[in-house]
């Protein structure tokens, strides 16, 4: 029993040991892999970046290699604060001649451009490596990496990722669901429907908003259309009616006009006669021949003027028919060819399902009897010249060059306890 009371409290004590290691020294160190930025205010152009060599030094212009491994970013800057001031330094001015730059202290600034980068393993969507950012928390690190997944935590699963189905099955029915509401639109289009029903389909494993975007991009596209179409086709209607107004103005000039004619015909014939009998004057019969011919003129170009109007407003009609079935064809098209993608797209997810079914992919793992999955959660990190892993909580803070290893894992008893 004391053998046993010794052993754990040696495992205790290594375990707070790593504790205090992971924990000590909060501020960052620099490592092999870090870029720094040194630059000089006075001089502006400069300011350049350093990648940490393995040997833990950087190697700047005029004034060659710097060991700053293993420094804190505030010794960093008080290193090259204490250095740069003791090298000379040239400047060519624009005039062509070269000036000395006398650096001071505090004219030197040295920060950390870009760390190390961490790595995300495990049962996540996306494992990899990935950038750091100050403050990053294990929380984020997974979410970056796409979140946490069961269905890549099966190892022993053959044949294609399931998450890789999952996501196919997914896009497909993305697919659909804007050609459905698509075929939708052009359908009520055709029947002058100012709206159709926007309910999703039947089976759809998207979210209720997705489908509720698609149908209002698809409402406010059918509404914009019929507009476009009514204003065409009553700018044609208007030009129709103008022509038609137009025509019962030419007619009454028409007929009045032939009144005329037929007026200054009759005079015409008297007046001849009366000449012919030598009551009247060659004059007198010149003036009644000339009213004659401008009455008959007038007439004559009111009759062309007629004959154009009634063709004008012909061509309205024609317009507003070609019009109406231009757009028809352009829908039916368009229907035909959507109803092509749907049937396509159809043949595509019921292909899609089957390969879900034996993956198992379209729920997740259930757990035995009595306990339940989680993740657990190990940082692995290099601590001195030793690497030191430790269990984690999500909230946790990463360090540049961190590993994560995300695994799913049972524990029994927990969900009873709950």
């Amino acid at each position: 029993m004391a053998f046993a009371k010794r052993n754990i409290l040696a495992a205790l004590g290594m375990l707070a040991a790593v504790d205090s290691a992971l924990a000590a020294d909060t501020a960052y160190k620099l490592s092999p892999g870090d870029i720094v930025e040194i630059g000089i205010s006075s001089i502006p152009e400069r300011t350049q970046r350093a990648v940490i060599q393995m040997d833990g030094t950087i190697a700047l212009p005029e004034v060659g290699l710097i060991s700053i491994g293993g420094l804190t970013p505030a010794e960093l800057q008080a290193r090259v604060q204490t250095i740069l001031p003791t090298k000379i330094f040239h400047q060519r001015l624009p005039d062509g001649r070269e000036q000395m730059i006398i650096v001071k202290p505090d004219d030197v600034t040295a920060t950390v451009a870009e760390y190390r980068p961490i790595y995300v393993t495990g049962d996540v969507l996306t494992p990899g490596q990935q950038a750091y950012r100050p403050l990053m928390t294990v929380r984020q690190a997974i979410a970056v990496s796409g979140g946490l997944s069961l269905l890549r935590s099966r190892a022993s699963q053959t044949g294609p990722d399931p998450v890789d189905l999952q996501r196919d099955y997914e896009s497909l029915w993305g697919e659909y669901t804007r050609d459905y509401f698509h075929s939708a639109r052009i359908r009520a289009e055709l029947q002058d429907q100012p709206s159709f029903d926007s309910t999703p389909p039947q089976g759809s494993p998207l979210s209720a908003a997705f489908s509720a975007a698609i149908a209002k991009a698809e409402a406010e596209s059918l509404k914009i259309s019929l507009d476009n179409f009514q204003q065409e086709q009553s700018y044609v209607d208007q030009g129709a009616k103008d022509a038609a107004a137009q025509i019962d103005v030419l007619t009454k000039r028409q007929q009045v006009e032939s009144d005329g004619v037929k007026a200054d015909e009759d005079d015409l014939a008297r007046v001849t006669k009366l000449f012919q009998a030598g009551n009247l004057t060659n004059a007198r019969l010149s003036d009644v021949r000339r009213s004659a011919l401008l009455s008959s003129n007038g007439a004559l170009q009111t009759s062309v003027e007629l004959m154009r109007t009634r063709r004008q407003q012909e061509d309205y009609l024609r317009q507003r028919e070609r019009n109406e079935n231009m757009r028809k064809i352009g829908l039916l098209t368009e229907l035909k060819d959507t109803d092509v993608r749907l049937a396509d797209t159809t043949a595509r997810l019921h292909a899609a399902s089957q390969k879900l079914q034996p993956a198992g992919a379209s729920a997740l793992p259930l757990p035995l009897s009595g306990e339940a999955i989680e993740a657990q959660i190990t940082i692995v990190r290099k601590i001195g010249e030793e690497w030191r892993k430790q269990s984690v909580e999500e909230d946790s803070e990463v360090r540049p060059g961190d590993t994560i290893e995300v695994r799913f894992g049972s524990n029994p008893g927990r969900l009873a306890s709950q």
